[in-house]
């Protein structure tokens, strides 16, 4: 499967991106989570500018919006989609993953590449360490973006010098 991400579409997908969003066969599955996800941000609704066709939130928290489409010999379809958005310096939050019904088991193929998109998207972010994902069940998923730098200890003495070993031979 051949997938590429765009963070809008045309106007021309929007009854593919209605059915993803509001007529998905799976949203049973998952009507934990989007009902927390609606209860935190608001329904998502489908706007057109500019730039496309993309997905925001009731509360105007803008989201960012990844679209999975897969290339076909005669034509692209959209995959899936993924909505999510920077909660903190340090956090990603991953709000909603859905997957076109015809996907069936493959749809797994899809839910993983979108999330290895948001990672590296997350990944370009200056201080962003994770991204947080709510599953099925409810459980928080973290995936790490960038661990934290950790210093380095050179020993020393009391004096705050290095130990004779580090320190560089003098010429005589």
């Amino acid at each position: 499967m051949r997938l590429q991400f765009q963070s809008t579409l045309t106007e021309c997908q929007r009854e593919a991106l209605e059915r993803l969003m509001f007529f998905n066969q799976r949203q049973r599955q998952a009507e934990g989570a989007i009902t927390r996800a609606i209860d935190l941000f608001g329904s998502p609704r489908i706007v057109s500018d500019a730039s496309g066709l993309h997905v925001a939130v009731g509360t105007g928290v803008e989201v960012q919006c990844l679209f999975a489409i897969e290339q076909g010999q005669r034509s692209d379809a959209l995959a899936g989609m993924v909505m999510f958005l920077r909660t903190s310096a340090e956090d990603v939050l991953v709000l909603h993953i859905a997957v076109a019904d015809r996907y069936g088991r493959r749809g797994l193929e899809v839910v993983a590449a979108l999330v290895r998109a948001v990672r590296a998207s997350a990944a370009r972010l200056r201080g962003v360490r994770r991204v947080t994902m709510i599953d099925l069940e409810g459980r928080e998923l973290r995936i790490t973006v960038r661990a934290p730098r950790r210093r380095s200890i050179r020993p020393t003495d009391s004096t705050g010098a290095p130990p004779p070993a580090a320190r560089p031979a003098r010429a005589s």
